[in-house]
């Protein structure tokens, strides 16, 4: 798209996100003429109560071509282009966050330039002819010195024509080298000048012979050359018994004191044997396999997701916050005693974004409390994930977590559990970020979990008990123990990534941000009734009395009414047991099952009726009317499936039918009889042909 300054305007609106696209843009994209927006922006303002009208940015109705006056121009929300066929004028700009995005290449100045488009193409061209020079390096170090003399043959091509000053052309490969962090080149245009000189100061050097690896053949530090010293430093390293520094050297004195060999200096085992990279890798087996064993254990790099919902980490971890009183009921003896708990949580964290999608808190590790997690993550985000990713925690083979991965499974959501920690690392790493992020604000917090090895991992024993006598007096329970952590998790969500993370310090975004922006092409939307059949607690009932359903929920009777727009399931399932799902917090429409086996068939939806109150001085008799006109409408289809289902036949049962439907059948047939034809498909007929000759009609054969 041909962009200018100012085409695109994004304005945030809560955790809503409006694009504004500027006149000029749409009709260079789309050709549509200045009177064609004038008549729209009228159109569109008529459909504006009369007290927004002075208002530069109009509300939205929800009606196409809704406008804004920024910047002394017009511009149009980009969700509400029309899109009407056959013009379909908002598919001409596609996906909303691609547009933004480039737009903002396109102020940011980052297409590539032709210089270094064309230093590039010189680049990948040129320096497989250098390989040749460096077969003793590495398969690292070899394409690098390469690349090097490449830069040099560039320099060499284009200093002579090159436009400008003598100089320019280094200082146009300064900020190119750096953004291609090439090696074994300097980057600064006086040090790459420099090189360029030395190369002409004598006639009989090439590019290869100042371009090499840095001290090579350095062996200014080397006094012992004993092989026999380093296989005896080297056995004692691997050793299981794990011997120290100190103790090596003095066992390999003493044994030099015994055989007459020069001993060397403590120094010269640190720089030739115990610093060495080499030694460090042949002798990891000393740790045999403790946590230290893994500092040099290989790994396999794995790509972050490139979508959210790509794949979510499910895991639970305690809350590093003080415990806090509860009421412990004994099974055997029914005494009431109290006891210290802390929380769990429970977390669904988004492997793309980071973000915490899902949580939900207990004092043990159980299914209901993962049940809950998941459920408050789809509710969220309106969506299945491609695949989840947890461990096998305690209930993950009950009945009911079986019946919930395989609905889940059966609406296509991948289930691994893994059985190695690092299969879900992120979401591992996530509870230690955590901890370092956003829990030391909290006034309950006592620090990191007692494996961490950090200096500031841990409070004071004086001050972890200052701040349990404090809990205890401000009456710290359980429900403030999870506002607080509520609070510690929420804040993390909208905490920028640059706030904390070196990494990822020009990330300006946050957790949420990201996950909401990301595209999401591999999710599976859910609606209210799937999450409700996945997660809503069930019970078994029959339908009756017309679609009526009368059942109790935690001892309170609660009466549902089918719509008559789902007739075929009342008469279809009259009197069957089915499956009811239903969510705790919203009684107010309940969902149907037909169950067949682990998954459910959908039926249809109730909802809740009010009942009507008769007696006292607040009678509410509305919803009498509203039951009476569903039950007269269901009774009406019922007598017309009857009618449908006996059928014609029904008019020949003689003195068994009903009269008036035999009287009416009588005088329909009596005033409207069917003329006759004399053959089949003729348009003669016996009443047209009075008084004619029929001997006038003969046939051809």
């Amino acid at each position: 798209m041909n962009f200018r300054q100012g085409d695109i305007i994004t304005r945030n609106t809560g955790d809503k996100q409006t694009v504004w696209v500027s006149q000029r843009l749409i009709i260079d994209v789309c050709g549509i003429s200045d009177s064609h927006f004038r008549k729209n922006r009228t159109k569109y303002k008529e459909s504006v109560q009369k007290c927004y009208h002075h208002h530069n940015i109009l509300p939205d109705t929800g009606k196409s071509w809704r406008w804004a006056k920024m910047d002394a121009g017009f511009y149009y929300d980009l969700a509400r282009i029309s899109n009407k066929a056959p013009q379909n004028y908002r598919g001409y700009f596609g996906d909303s966050s691609a547009l933004v995005k480039s737009y903002e290449d396109f102020i940011n100045n980052t297409q590539i330039s032709d210089f270094e488009d064309m230093f590039k193409r010189h680049l990948n061209r040129v320096f497989r002819t250098y390989l040749e020079f460096y077969n003793d390096a590495n398969e690292v170090q070899r394409p690098a010195l390469a690349k090097a003399c490449a830069v040099i043959d560039f320099i060499l091509e284009h200093k002579d024509n090159y436009p400008g000053t003598k100089s320019k052309i280094y200082k146009d490969l300064e900020p190119v080298l750096k953004k291609m962090d090439l090696q074994y080149i300097p980057h600064h245009h006086l040090r790459l000048k420099e090189k360029i000189d030395e190369l002409f100061a004598t006639e009989s050097l090439a590019i290869p012979d100042i371009i090499k690896l840095p001290r090579t053949g350095n062996t200014n530090s080397m006094v012992f050359d004993d092989p026999e010293l380093v296989s005896w430093a080297m056995q004692l390293r691997n050793m299981p018994k794990n011997y120290s520094n100190d103790y090596i050297i003095r066992k390999i004195t003493d044994m030099c004191e015994l055989v007459g060999k020069r001993t060397p200096s403590r120094r010269w085992y640190g720089q030739n044997i115990f610093e060495q990279n080499g030694t460090k890798f042949l002798t990891a087996k000393r740790y045999g396999s403790s946590r230290k064993s893994h500092i040099h254990k290989s790994y396999i790099p794995f790509a972050n997701a490139l979508f959210a919902g790509d794949c979510w980490e499910m895991d639970a971890t305690r809350v590093n916050i003080v415990s806090h009183e509860v009421e412990v009921v004994n099974e055997e003896t029914g005494k009431k005693t109290k006891a210290d708990k802390f929380l769990m949580v429970v977390a669904i964290r988004d492997v793309h974004s980071g973000d915490v999608l899902g949580y939900s808190f207990s004092h043990s590790e159980n299914h209901l409390v993962y049940a809950d997690a998941m459920k408050m993550a789809v509710q969220k985000t309106g969506y299945l994930p491609y695949e989840i990713v947890t461990d096998r925690f305690p209930g993950h083979n009950t009945p009911q977590m079986e019946d919930l991965f395989a609905r889940m499974e059966a609406l296509g959501v991948h289930i691994e559990f893994a059985h190695d920690a690092n299969r879900k690392a992120g979401v591992e790493r996530f509870f230690r970020t955590l901890q370092q992020i956003t829990m030391p604000d909290s006034d309950y917090f006592y620090g990191d979990g007692i494996q961490s090895r950090s200096l500031s991992a841990f409070r004071s024993p004086e001050y972890i008990a200052q701040i349990k006598k404090e809990s205890k007096k401000a009456g710290f329970d359980m429900y403030k123990a999870v506002e607080e952590s509520t609070f510690i998790i929420e804040s993390f969500r909208d905490t920028l990534y640059s706030r904390y993370s070196r990494k990822h310090k020009n990330l300006q975004k946050s957790p949420r941000q990201i996950h909401n922006d990301s595209e999401k092409p591999h999710v599976i939307e859910v609606s209210e009734a799937t999450v409700s059949m996945l997660f809503g607690l069930k019970k078994t009932i029959q339908i009756r009395n017309k679609g009526q359903i009368a059942t109790e929920i935690l001892g309170v009777k609660m009466s549902y009414f089918i719509s008559r727009a789902y007739y075929d399931i009342i008469k279809n399932y009259h009197t069957e047991s089915i499956v009811m799902s239903y969510d705790i917090e919203d009684l107010s429409v309940v969902f149907l099952w037909e169950k067949h086996g682990q998954l459910l068939k959908s039926l249809c939806e109730a909802e809740y009726f009010v009942e009507p109150q008769k007696y006292g001085p607040n009678k509410v008799m509305q919803q009498v009317g509203v039951a009476k006109a569903r039950e007269k409408a269901i009774n009406e289809l019922k007598e017309l499936d009857y009618q449908e289902t006996i059928g014609e036949e029904n008019l020949m049962l003689g003195r068994y039918g009903k009269k008036d439907e035999l009287n009416t059948a009588d005088d329909y047939y009596n005033n409207n009889q069917i003329p006759m034809k004399k053959v089949s498909g003729s348009d003669i007929q016996p009443d047209n042909n009075k008084g004619g000759d029929l001997g006038n009609y003969r046939s051809e054969w």
